[in-house]
This record gives C-alpha cells, structure tokens and sequence, in this order.
C-alpha cells in the first residue's frame, strides 16, 4: 500500500540520519583526543606524573579507536586482543624499572603499528564504501590521517631499533630515543614531517629500511591529501545541493 511504503520510506531516512549524526559525534572524540594525545606527547615525560598523563591519554584515544573504528565484530574481537598486548606491555612499565628492555620495546613498537595501520585502513576502505554523506567524511578522513602518522611513528620506530644506523638522529633529541615514548614522540614528528614532505634536520634517514620509508610515507601522504580534499569537495557539493 502507498501509504505504508511512505512511512517505511521516511523511518528509514530517518534512521539512516540518526546513524549519520551518531558517527559524527563519534568520529569528533576521536579527531579530538587524537589532538589531545599529539599535545599530551609533546610534553617532557620526564617525570612519573607527565609520563602517567601521556600512558593515560594513549589508552583512552586507543580504545576510542577500538569502538570507534572497528565497528565489525570480527574485527573488533581481533583488534581487541591486539590493544590488550599493547596495553599489557606499555603498562607493565609504571611496575617494573620504568623502561621497557628492547625485545619489550620491539614488540609494543611492532604491535602499535599493527593496531594504527588497520585502523587507519577501515577509514579509507569505509570511506570508499560508502557515498559521501557530510561532515563526517571529512572528520574521518582527518582523524584516518593523524592515526597513520601515528602508525608511521610505530614503524620509524621498530625499524630504528632494528637497523639503528639506518637513521642519523640530531645529539640535542638523541636523549629520546632511550625510552619507548619518547621514541614515539620523536618519530610521531619525524612522520609529519615525512608526510607533509617538508622534512627537517633532526632525523634523517641515511640507508634502508629509513629511506625506504621515508619515500613510502611521502607517497602515502600525497595520496591521503586527495583522499581529504576529495571528502572536503563532497562535502562542498552536498551544501551546494541542499541550498538549491
């Protein structure tokens, strides 16, 4: 009957805008607690109360990204067991010598990196699937762009702990390198730089595997740059249509 198939129609458009405003607040918490860990990591980790703050915001913006991200059950149970090593590992700090060892270190290194690249690969992979929908493609496509600089650390990282000499690492940083956050946040700012191809002095990479990455994360952040203004267009084309 018509009438029934209107109202089908109009609870569907609904619930279709209900789930479109639900995952933009979402992807909004995590676009700021990404923001907030980059602020957090920049600070000296020194002592026990600033090294506690920055092992608190990691946690908390990492199981935002296990509920925001991983919306598939499958994925999210597999996930899940890779955050609780993670966690397991970066915890276990705050009770034994306060430094990881360097097998520890590899590992933690290791399995970051493979929790942030497939986070930041379901954004990109949702973000083809779906049909531009507003502002929060753009939100994702911003936050999918801030994890993969943060998986880009983990590797830079995990590579710089296998092949040390593959990188030449400025004296006035290289006091960072000897605990595992501080390597993150160094490298976290050796990836922008990567990514936004503007490089600078305080990292360079001198033989593979660092020039191997660093051209691959160059490519990488070309690419994603598209993937940003393309989101940003739609989201142009969608007012445009709606002022219509």
């Amino acid at each position: 009957m018509p009438w029934v198939e209107c109202r089908s129609t109009s609870a569907s458009l609904e619930l279709r805008a209900n789930a479109i405003g639900i995952r933009l607040h979402r992807y909004a918490l995590l676009l700021a607690l990404l923001l907030l860990a980059l602020i957090v990591q920049a600070i000296d980790v020194s002592s026990r109360e600033s090294t506690l703050l920055s092992d608190v915001s990691r946690t908390l913006l990492s199981f935002t990204v296990l509920f925001v991200v991983f919306e598939r059950p499958r994925e999210r149970i597999a996930m899940a067991v890779v955050l609780a090593m993670v966690m397991a590992i970066a915890w276990s700090s705050h009770f034994l010598s306060g430094n990881l060892g360097r097998g520890a270190s590899i590992a933690l290194h290791a399995l970051s990196a493979l929790y942030v690249w497939t986070a930041a690969v379901v954004i990109v992979r949702d973000l083809f699937r779906h049909p531009p929908t507003g502002a929060e493609n753009v939100l994702g496509a911003i936050c999918g762009y801030l994890l993969a600089a943060d998986a880009w650390a983990s590797v830079n990282a995990l590579a710089y702990l296998l092949a040390p000499a593959a990188y030449e690492v400025n004296a006035d940083v290289g006091a960072l390198l000897a605990d595992w956050r501080g390597r993150l946040a160094l490298f976290a700012y050796y990836s922008y730089a990567q990514m936004l191809t503007i490089g600078y002095p305080e990292v360079t990479p001198l033989r593979a595997p660092a020039t191997l990455l660093s051209v691959l994360a160059a490519l990488f952040g070309i690419f994603y740059t598209a993937v940003v203004v393309s989101q940003l267009v739609a989201l142009a084309q969608l007012i445009h249509r709606k002022k219509e």
